[in-house]
């Protein structure tokens, strides 16, 4: 905050292998946090400049200057820095800095703020007043109150002192503490406040399973700019027992990776300050919504995991794009082509084995990262657990081995990735292909094999086509009685309105995890009757026959959808379909453009396995 010389933040090429390899030190990660605080000041010196000018052009309803905030800021960082690091620390002032600027610069990147620009522009009031009170520094500010609460950040939320929904209140602080005062009258909070009080609502401070030491992020159910999408938030008014699940569950999982991973246990107290709850309900068929964002450094988004190491699995995750997004603002691994307007332009698009969608270099390279981190865990993990937890870590260390292995030699692949983003792939793509002979029990592998193939196949169908011209010179053919000429490459072309929810993994991990139910919910869908879900579970029991009855019925209701003939030839033991009909897995897109210019000529619809055979030159 004050005029003294700025650090130049370097990374070695050390310490970039080093963080590749998921082996940040203390260093490498106190750097990262380092830059990243760094960053947040330079973008509040450039609201400064910005804030007073718009705010004299604005109509509000009383007066905010950045001028002022910015010297009670300083005065605080001179009198007590501790007391201005806690407030800086908070990550959703990265949020609402970054959004405001992006705002009063005009970008339209991100959703529009909801709140008026006077309040958003009072928010750096709001920034000074909360450090000022936690150093006891006299100051009086008018601030904004939405819905009537005050926002300060790094602490928690104030009110209700309005009934409005957008309204000013004003902050009195002096050395005991801060009174709070709105149309509804006034509040007082201590300098020290207790976790209880009324009209104070504050950041749920996460402790150990016992209890008593503090693990380092808080819960944050109040701050306003907490959520990566929609701003700002009114609080959750999520009772204590609620809120308690969180926290029990959050400490448990800390405490499984302090016990298994201690270095990843490290990285996520080191970059990760606030925990946000997506939602109090629990994950739907083992599948958890979890998030960063590049705006909002140290805080991760996440709907509640079933049990510890589910939870602990996505700290690891989302913890290694907090890692990644700080690692880029010091070195560029990816670069971005513009054209000669300084326009970007498009960047060629890959499969992401755990994602539906076509991803570019700099989301595959995100991805890659990430589940590097979650399956070394895995394979941790695998080391400390017996019985149906260990056949779980097996299935998620065999699946993740599978397509990482695949994702790094696609990585390597691209022309946008830098010298220090080869080196930096490169060195995941050694401890990838040091996984390969680690031994995993045979039911989980083969579902881990059966469950890669399948979603490598079905995106291939929903995303990749044969030029229409190419697949009309097939159907002649077909149509003649000719041998099939050669297949040319396919090209992409992103189909989002054919994602569908994945199903066969959560049932292959309900299989091994929790066998009882998995048989319990069978009988249930054998009775219900719906052939994909009957096929699904016949093809996770490894019950071939009852897949293909499965598979069948759902080709006879629905002939136009390929993941019905790529799960009906996954069912089949190995031998068969690598003889048989290996172009549904291999190139399935090639059997859906020629089927479809088949019907278009009126040829009929021969049986896909059939046409894949033909196609793949094994035609009797």
């Amino acid at each position: 905050m004050t005029a003294a010389k700025l650090d130049v933040h370097r990374l070695s090429g050390d310490s970039l292998r080093s963080i590749a390899a998921g082996g940040a030190s203390e260093a490498d990660l106190r750097l990262l946090r380092s830059a990243q605080r760094s960053q947040l000041l330079l973008v509040l010196r450039a609201l400064l400049d910005r804030v007073d000018e718009t705010a004299r052009s604005t109509r509000h309803p009383g007066g905010v200057s950045g001028q002022t905030a910015w010297q009670l800021l300083c005065t605080v960082e001179e009198r007590a820095p501790e007391a201005l690091e806690s407030v800086l620390a908070d990550p959703t002032v990265m949020a609402w800095a970054l959004r405001l600027l992006r705002r009063l610069s005009g970008s339209v990147a991100g959703t529009p703020s909801a709140a008026p620009l006077w309040a958003d522009l009072g928010q750096f009031h709001a920034l000074a007043a909360a450090a000022a009170l936690r150093a006891g520094v006299p100051c009086a500010l008018r601030v904004p109150a939405h819905r009537g609460m005050v926002w300060l950040p790094g602490a928690g939320m104030a009110g209700p002192v309005a009934r409005r929904r957008w309204s000013e209140a004003e902050i009195r602080v002096d050395a005991a503490g801060a009174v709070v005062n709105g149309e509804l009258g006034e509040l007082a909070l201590p300098r020290i406040r207790p976790a209880r009080l009324p009209g104070w609502l504050p950041l749920r401070m996460l402790r150990d399973e016992d209890g008593v030491t503090e693990l380092g992020p808080w819960l944050d159910t109040v701050s306003p700019y907490r959520d990566f999408t929609r701003y700002p938030r009114s609080p959750d008014r999520s009772d204590d027992g609620r809120l308690q699940v969180w926290e029990t569950r959050l400490a448990a999982a800390y405490a499984l990776l302090d016990r298994e991973s201690p270095a990843e246990a490290a990285t996520l107290r080191a970059l990760v300050r606030a925990l946000v709850p997506r939602s109090l309900s629990k994950a739907e068929r083992g599948l958890v919504a979890s998030a960063s964002s590049l705006d909002a450094f140290g805080v991760i988004t996440l709907s509640l995991p079933h049990d510890e190491t589910q939870t602990a699995a996505i700290l690891v995750h989302e913890t290694r794009h907090q890692q990644l997004n700080a690692l880029l603002s010091l070195v560029e691994l990816v670069r971005t082509p513009v054209d000669s307007d300084g326009v970007s332009t498009g960047r060629r698009l890959h499969y992401a084995p755990w994602r539906s969608d076509p991803r570019p270099v700099g989301g595959l390279l995100h991805g890659v990262f990430a589940f590097a981190g979650v399956g070394r865990f895995w394979l941790t993990h695998r080391r400390h657990v017996t019985g149906t937890e260990a056949r779980r870590a097996d299935l998620e260390f065999a699946v993740l081995r599978e397509q990482l292995r695949e994702a790094v030699a696609a990585l390597l692949t691209d022309e946008d990735l830098t010298e220090q983003g080869r080196l930096f792939v490169g060195e995941i793509a050694h401890l990838v292909a040091a996984w390969q002979d680690d031994e995993v029990a045979a039911a989980p592998a083969a579902l881990a094999h059966h469950y890669c193939a399948l979603r490598r196949a079905v995106w291939r169908a929903r995303h990749l086509e044969i030029p229409t011209s190419v697949a009309d010179r097939f159907a002649r053919a077909w149509a003649a009685g000719a041998a099939a000429p050669a297949l040319p490459p396919s090209t992409l072309r992103p189909r989002p309105d054919l994602i569908r929810l994945d199903t066969f993994g959560p049932l292959a991990r309900l299989r091994l995890s929790a066998p009882a139910a998995f048989a319990r919910r069978r009988r249930q869908a054998d009775k219900a009757g719906e052939p994909a879900l009957r096929a699904g579970y016949a093809a996770v029991a490894g019950d071939a026959e009852q897949a293909a009855l499965g598979y069948a019925e759902w080709t006879a209701q629905d002939p136009w959808d390929p993941e019905a003939w790529i799960g009906a030839v996954l069912a089949l033991p190995d031998p068969a379909w690598r003889a048989d009909a290996a172009l549904l897995l291999d190139r399935p897109e090639a059997v859906v453009g020629v089927l479809r210019a088949l019907a278009a000529a009126g040829g009929g619809c021969p049986a896909p396995d059939e046409l894949a055979r033909w196609l793949g030159g094994n035609s009797a």
